[in-house]
């Protein structure tokens, strides 16, 4: 999650934060950004046109931001638990009520760190119901590898998400457990990038490359 500038918590914590993760190799925007870009593309190939793209528990959208000058892409349409107003050219934002109440159609989904945050025995239940907008989800989430990587999976998730109220989770994804949601959610997975390397520096040697991967799923008709 990128926080709003327009919060209210603590923004010493905030400021200073952030100088420790541009100085610590912290950004994770460019190499995530990257390779949902590539993934993009290779859709937008496959389908011969224009891709309309959800960004489902967007943050303050600044994926987005860097993907909608991509001539690929006809609109980005951010969607997040937060009340907020975000609208350019390409970019729209609506929280999550109102998305699922519309039941817009997308070529595809991505999201990026959002699943395990609902827990992983329910994240198969968002799968479902994001099935019913899209059925190709490009996501981006955590392998824990036992206690010690568990623990540092939410030390940095405690971190990252301060002063939001969202949930830290007990435990995360491992590779059973992984297998066990796609089923559940009747998927298939068509790609998937295991010890994806999302940071720089302490911030990746803190928590290094086998704690992220990045998967492309596509839903059974």
């Amino acid at each position: 999650m990128i926080r709003f500038k327009e919060n209210n918590y603590n923004k010493l914590f905030v400021n200073v934060s952030d100088f420790i993760r541009l100085i610590c190799g912290g950004d994770r925007l460019k190499r995530i950004t990257n390779i949902i870009n590539d993934l993009l593309k290779k859709e937008y190939l496959k389908k011969n046109k224009q891709l309309k793209i959800l960004d489902y528990g967007c943050g303050s959208m600044e994926i987005s931001k860097k993907l909608e000058t991509k001539n690929y892409i006809k609109s980005i349409v951010g969607s997040d638990i937060f009340k907020h107003s975000f609208k350019s050219k390409k970019l729209t934002y609506v929280n999550n009520e109102r998305l699922f109440k519309e039941n817009e159609k997308f070529d595809v989904i991505f999201m990026v760190d959002v699943l395990h945050h609902v827990g992983i025995s329910d994240a198969y239940k968002v799968l479902n119901k994001l099935s019913k907008l899209s059925k190709i989800i490009i996501i981006k989430d955590h392998f824990e590898h036992g206690f010690v990587s568990r623990q540092l999976l939410r030390f940095v998730d405690f971190y990252a998400n301060y002063g939001y109220g969202v949930n830290v989770p007990k435990k995360y994804f491992n590779e059973n457990i992984w297998k066990k949601t796609l089923i559940k959610s009747n998927s298939r997975e068509v790609y998937r990038k295991n010890s994806f390397q999302q940071h720089d520096g302490l911030f990746n040697l803190i928590l290094n490359k086998k704690h992220h991967f990045v998967s492309m799923i596509k839903i059974y008709e």
